[in-house]
């Protein structure tokens, strides 16, 4: 005895799966995708516009200030932003120097000026003039707020 398919029923299984995923793929694209932060869109702009701390204590309730000189602080020439510590004398240790972007360097690499990056540990990177000679910078990343 021989049983009969419902053929009609495999036919608009399939068709109800196609729709499904039809309309999955068609959401999938109308989804507009997110663009990228540029990195100088965060960096400060050099001759940006200073805050009078005047007007900003006058705004938030405060009396009349001393006028105090302001005296512009220059930029560290290396920032440390990051570090992947290796094995002994192995890592990376993504830095700017000066008003350049931000750059990953492998220890032993120079950086610029004559300086190479010595060494780097779990929270800190070294410079020096020589990879085996003095330590001129020694840079530390803060500490983690909540620890």
């Amino acid at each position: 005895m021989q049983i009969s398919r419902p053929w009609g029923l495999y036919v608009i299984t399939c068709l109800t799966a196609l729709l499904a995923m039809a309309s999955a793929v068609y959401w999938a694209l109308a989804i507009p995708q997110p663009t990228p932060l540029r990195m100088s869109a965060l960096m400060p702009v050099a001759g940006a516009a200073t805050t009078d701390t005047r007007i900003l204590a006058n705004a938030l309730g405060g009396g009349p200030m001393q006028d105090f000189p302001i005296t512009p602080t220059a930029p560290p020439l290396y920032q440390l932003l990051g570090v992947v510590a290796g094995p002994v004398g192995k890592g990376f240790a993504l830095l700017v120097v000066g008003n350049a972007p931000p750059k990953a360097y492998t220890v032993g690499q120079e950086l610029g000026d004559g300086q190479v990056l010595q060494a780097v540990s779990a929270r800190g990177a070294k410079i020096g003039n020589t990879l085996k000679g003095k330590t001129t910078v020694e840079l530390s990343l803060p500490k983690a707020s909540g620890t």
